[in-house]
């Protein structure tokens, strides 16, 4: 039926959602190892190591993410512009982790604001 594209995207989309959800669970202990005591998760979260960790990887997802967007440049105008934003909320969100790694908190919070009116104030 030649719908190889759009089965390849949602499951690429379910592995990045699950991926990025268990990244996040406090029962899997992930964010507790990278404190100093191996324990406590709020210390972990905040360590620069887990955020530039989660940073790396969605550095790799928005790569993937825009080769996403080139493939379906030629499918329709519809997925294009799903990749295309989706690429970009990716992007930003990396940003942000990156922001927290390096402890620019008021910076990281305005990364992950979705609002017109504040984002043209932020940073226009």
């Amino acid at each position: 039926m030649g719908n190889f594209l759009p089965m390849m995207i949602c499951g690429m989309f379910a592995v990045f959602w699950l991926s990025f959800g268990t990244l996040q669970l406090p029962t899997w202990q992930i964010a507790a190892s990278y404190s100093e005591s191996g324990t406590n998760p709020a210390e972990g979260a905040a360590s620069v190591g887990y955020n530039a960790g989660i940073a790396l990887y969605l550095i790799v997802w928005g790569f993937t993410l825009a080769t996403f967007f080139v493939f379906t440049l030629k499918t329709n105008t519809v997925f294009a512009l799903i990749f295309f934003f989706v690429d970009v909320g990716v992007w930003c969100l990396s940003a942000a982790y990156w922001k927290v790694a390096s402890g620019e908190y008021d910076t990281a919070a305005k990364l992950q604001k979705v609002r017109p009116g504040e984002w043209r104030k932020d940073f226009c």
